[in-house]
């Protein structure tokens, strides 16, 4: 029988994983001419490695990036031993167990974790036109994703989701973009959990609105204004947003300043609530108190899945060990679902009204 041969690690991919870059990062920086192997430079980020015992092909002396010599033996076994499973789940499915679908591996051995603080008036990207903070750029200054291996070069830090630039809290940093968007990913329902200070009247049909869910209709492009038609008639512009249940509770009440307006005032409370959510949509909770006539003053995410921001000082990063999906993925449903039935009336045969003779 002819023995199966699987295919190479694609330059791109060794490149990405090994360096902590995006695809797009790894294949420019093969397009540019930046890497060469064993002296010779490498124009395709198609092209194909296979691991080597060989002796001659030592590997400390193979692959050089921008003029550096880049050890990518361990990761280039790791990703075709990694690649090679691939194939052979995608070719026999176990369907007893899985139901028919690929049985998926998880291999997080080159995956590094950074936990960070961030802090309001930040924004998650590596460069702003404006010339805003940005959290990514002052991370990187402090030292955050640097290489463990001495001349290595610096990890890409891929940022897990967003957070708006006045929230505070845990922001997850990663080297591993498919490690990051399988947290992103809906399906995976990994539960996100923030301190919230709002300020305004709460009231209990506004708790239950937010565990059960609503439509909010959301206009950024008009920042809530409407408009008028031909007729004269007032057209509310912007989209309908439907949001799914979330977990509130609440923390404590801040009744001072009601009670500095004086015995009538008409100004409203301040207060802390927990919300918990498994949807991860643009401004969700903002848009969802808005909604409900509540402003928030303060906004601080304190968990996403099983990482937690814990005591990390604010402006500060730690890096963590990576924590497997499947585990984060068991938490379950937000809300369970009541096993009380509806009992139905039971309306006996014959006249509604049975007249009793006394006499």
């Amino acid at each position: 029988s002819t023995p199966t041969v699987h295919a190479g690690v694609k330059m791109s991919t060794l490149l990405a994983k090994h360096l902590g870059l995006s695809r797009r990062q790894s294949e420019r920086m093969v397009l540019t001419e930046r890497v060469t192997l064993f002296g010779k430079i490498v124009k395709s980020p198609t092209f194909e490695l296979y691991p080597s015992n060989d002796p001659n092909q030592n590997s400390d002396t193979a692959m050089k990036v921008d003029g550096k010599l880049v050890d990518v033996q361990n990761t280039l076994k790791l990703l075709h031993l990694e690649q090679k499973k691939n194939e052979t789940a995608s070719s026999s499915t176990d369907v007893n167990d899985n139901a028919g679908k690929p049985i998926e591996t998880e291999n997080y051995s080159n995956t590094r974790i950074w936990l960070a603080n961030k802090l309001k008036g930040e924004l998650i990207t590596e460069d702003d036109p404006v010339g805003r903070p940005s959290m990514l750029q002052r991370l990187t200054r402090g030292g955050v994703g640097k290489s463990k291996k001495k001349n290595g070069l610096p990890v890409h830090l891929i940022p897990v989701g967003r957070l708006d630039m006045m929230t505070e809290g845990l922001m997850i940093f990663t080297n591993d973009g498919k490690y990051s968007r399988q947290l992103e990913l809906p399906t995976n329902k990994l539960w996100r959990t923030y301190r919230v200070r709002v300020h305004g009247r709460l009231s209990m049909g506004k708790l239950r609105a937010m565990r059960k869910g609503l439509t909010v209709r959301v206009n950024d492009n008009q920042m809530g204004s409407d408009e008028k038609n031909p007729s004269g008639e007032v057209v509310q512009m912007g989209k309908m947003m439907k949001y799914k249940g979330i977990k509130v509770s609440i923390e404590r009440k801040n009744l001072s300043q009601s009670r500095q307006r004086g015995r009538h005032g008409k100004g409203g409370t301040n207060t802390w609530l927990q919300i918990t959510c498994a949807e991860g949509k643009n401004r969700q909770l903002r848009r969802i108190l808005d909604a409900l006539g509540l402003d928030v003053t303060r906004l601080i995410r304190i968990s996403y899945g099983d990482y937690d921001l814990n005591t990390i000082p604010a402006g500060m990063a730690v890096e963590v060990p990576c924590k497997g999906l499947e585990d984060m993925r068991k938490k379950g449903q937000m809300f369970e679902r009541s096993k009380k039935k509806k009992e139905e009336v039971k309306v006996e045969k014959g006249s509604a009204i049975q007249w009793v003779n006394h006499s």
